[in-house]
């Protein structure tokens, strides 16, 4: 066979295999975009994994390199911190970024993979990602991941007590920072690393030095809530190094305080109130310490507040123990014991198990002493033999990156002579190219006849796919328009049962009788309002503000007569379903009703306020209120004979709420209620 004609069946073979697989390309897209929303709402962590899983696959179909990459990055994200799979799903963003030369992306991978090699305490690995990601971000002048590569380089060096080096990048990492228009941003994570650097090699003043930076530059930008932790972070190093003045100490937390207070944030003035405590207990002003102790319990925390408690409790243990008062230091010990047994935080538990045990045995409790004088020799014992593997561990590495650095300069010479045999391999398989082309042209066909037939398969699926969701769509729109006229002859039903009672009043000549039947007519026509509402929209809500005005005209019309009220009503965005809005809808006009009939004086400025407020995620409020005289207060709510009053408390009843009313300044009606969801979990 000629190379002619063999290039002439191969060039049909491969224009009828691409055809083929781009006619499938918008089915995969979409399925690709649809799995992107799934995953935008998506929170647990081994359904991401899932997720992102297949849409790798479907990147893949797409060959689109881009997303291939950022699913990649994703998944290396979702992954354990330091394990294989990350390690495994970055290398393979990398390899797709180099063969694509995405420069960008390249850059990014190199630091990832240096922060996954850095966990796993391969630094040689590391390093050599980190200084990857310098050069190529040299080479395109990307600041900011210069920035990004001298700070993770930094880290690194420390990890391997390379701390002159580690100073070094951050000092190059300032600079570049220093040049750029939002440079706080940029240089607060630095100085952060450094300052880590700095007290995590003893060097406690130097690291301070750096959070009095830090803390300067959120205070200049008003950011209080990191001011405050960060003040807070500075106590805890005062405290441990004693290398700072009380009245330092003193002033540094006071201002904690104060800048947590400007924006409420309750966790950082507890514990500033903690750390004052102990600072005050060091100065002997028992007194004050108590106060501040006292101040932070008083706290209301929320997720946090179980760490925080254990901290507190175990600072009134000193504080008690420090006054030889052994009762208190006992029940303040045993609180924060147990705190700290059930968070498994080792150090302090064998801290509150060894006061515990010495303040049993001031009591000549020997029991209990030996108990908790046990937990804590448990504790030493364990955490001595960690410590010890630990700094093995660390001599091992050490040991172990200087002899990779040699065996590096080893590989080097010898990549060399490797490179002349890769040449010599290159030239031989050049001489296999037509026997393998012969094969390709082979497996190219059955490829285009797989794919025709898939093709036809998968069209003929779509096809009556297609037809099955016309069938659903058109049920859902018959069931959608029955639905509407079912609500539509509901509210004609509601009206004509209105005009019966309407041509019933006319012949009723007691006035109370005509009250009643008219109070009847007005809750029709407020169950009549709801089903228009419903007819009129498609969403299967009813927009309460909108209903509450067209309530209140009408409500208006009937009893204002020569008063005049001004209405405020505040209900925007409300909606609410059917099981809902009927209940509301009458105690709504009940209210109104009321307030027209009782409350108003055609000589007075009345006025007539509505709202309805969402309270939280399971509660909303109803308040009508008016200037009116009010409801006399002999009055018992929950024996009360009216049936206005008696029905809108069955209807509070009805949605699970309470009902409650305050004469203060005219009635005020407050009725806090749940939906329907709500509702139906609580049942």
């Amino acid at each position: 066979m000629s190379i002619k004609p063999l290039k002439y069946y191969m060039l049909i073979a491969a224009f009828f295999a691409v055809f083929c697989v781009s006619a499938q390309q918008p089915n995969i897209q979409k399925k690709y975009d649809s799995l992107s929303a799934v995953l935008s709402k998506t929170q647990h962590k081994d359904s991401v994994i899932l997720l992102l899983k297949q849409q790798q696959e479907l990147a893949e179909a797409l060959h689109n390199t881009s997303e291939q990459i950022k699913v990649f990055t994703r998944l290396a994200a979702s992954s354990t911190r330091g394990s294989d799979a990350q390690a495994i799903y970055l290398k393979k963003a990398y390899a797709l970024a180099e063969a694509t030369k995405d420069t960008v992306a390249l850059i990014q991978t190199s630091i990832q993979l240096a922060r996954a090699y850095q966990v796993k305490n391969e630094y040689t690995q590391a390093l050599s990602h980190v200084n990857n990601s310098l050069k190529l971000s040299e080479e395109t002048a990307n600041k900011i991941t210069m920035i990004e590569g001298y700070s993770v380089r930094a880290n690194i060096n420390n990890n391997i007590s390379q701390k002159a080096e580690a100073i070094k990048d951050l000092n190059s990492a300032k600079k570049i920072a220093l040049q750029l228009p939002e440079k706080e941003e940029q240089l607060i994570p630095i100085l952060k690393t450094q300052s880590f650097i700095y007290y995590s090699n003893g060097q406690y003043k130097e690291g301070l030095a750096i959070l009095d930076e830090v803390v300067a530059l959120y205070e200049n930008a008003e950011k209080y809530r990191s001011s405050s932790i960060w003040r807070n972070n500075k106590a805890m190093i005062h405290l441990s190094c004693a290398c700072v003045s009380i009245e330092e100490q003193k002033e540094n937390l006071y201002t904690s305080i104060k800048n947590a207070k400007k924006i409420n944030f309750n966790a950082g003035e507890a514990y500033a109130n903690v750390h004052l405590a102990r600072v005050l207990k060091s100065e002997n002003k028992m007194d004050s310490a108590y106060f501040y102790l006292e101040e932070a319990s008083k706290i209301q925390l929320g997720r946090r507040s179980k760490s925080f408690n254990g901290y507190l409790n175990q600072t009134k243990g000193d504080f008690w123990a420090t006054k030889n008062n052994a009762n208190q230091a006992i029940k303040y010990f045993t609180k924060a014991y147990d705190i700290w047994d059930e968070l498994n935080v080792l150090k302090d538990k064998q801290y509150t198990a060894k006061a515990l045990a010495d303040f049993y045995q001031r009591k000549n409790n020997p029991k209990e002493a030996y108990k908790y004088l046990e937990i804590y020799t448990k504790i030493k014992d364990s955490a001595f033999s960690k410590q010890k593997v630990e700094e093995l561990k660390e001599i091992e590495l050490t040991y172990e990156f200087e002899k990779q650095q040699y065996k590096d300069s080893i590989q080097n010479a010898e990549a060399l002579a490797v490179l002349d045999l890769k040449q010599q391999n290159e030239l031989q398989e050049e001489r296999h190219v037509q026997q393998i082309l012969l094969g390709l042209f082979v497996v190219a066909l059955a490829l285009g006849g797989f794919a025709y037939y898939a093709y036809q398969r998968k069209k003929k699926t779509s096809k009556i796919l297609d037809e099955k969701n016309k069938i659903i769509e058109k049920a859902l729109q018959e069931k959608q328009l029955l639905l509407k006229e079912v609500h539509h002859r509901v509210k004609n039903n509601f009206q004509i049962v209105s005009s019966l009672l309407e041509l019933q009043t006319k012949g009723i000549e007691d006035e109370k009788a005509l009250d009643l039947a008219n109070e009847g007519k007005n809750r029709v026509k407020s169950m009549a309002l709801i089903h228009q509402k419903l007819y009129q929209n498609d969403t299967g809500l009813i927009d309460f503000d909108e209903y509450i005005n067209v309530l209140v005209k009408e409500l208006s019309y009937m009893y204002a007569s020569d008063k005049k009220v001004a209405t405020n009503i505040n209900t925007e965005n409300m909606q609410f379903d059917i099981d809902t809005a009927i209940p509301l809808g009458l105690i709504v006009n009940e209210l109104i009703t009321n307030a027209y009939k009782y409350a108003f004086d055609a000589a007075a400025d009345n006025t007539l306020n509505i709202s309805i407020n969402k309270l939280n995620e399971d509660e909303y409020k109803l308040v009508v209120a008016d200037n009116g005289k009010g409801i006399d207060d002999a009055i018992d709510l929950a024996k009360v004979k009216s049936l206005g009053l008696r029905l809108v408390r069955r209807l509070t009843k009805q949605l699970q709420g309470q009902f409650t009313l305050d004469n203060t300044k005219g009635a005020t009606f407050e009725i806090i209620f749940k939906d329907t969801q709500k509702r139906a979990l609580l049942d």
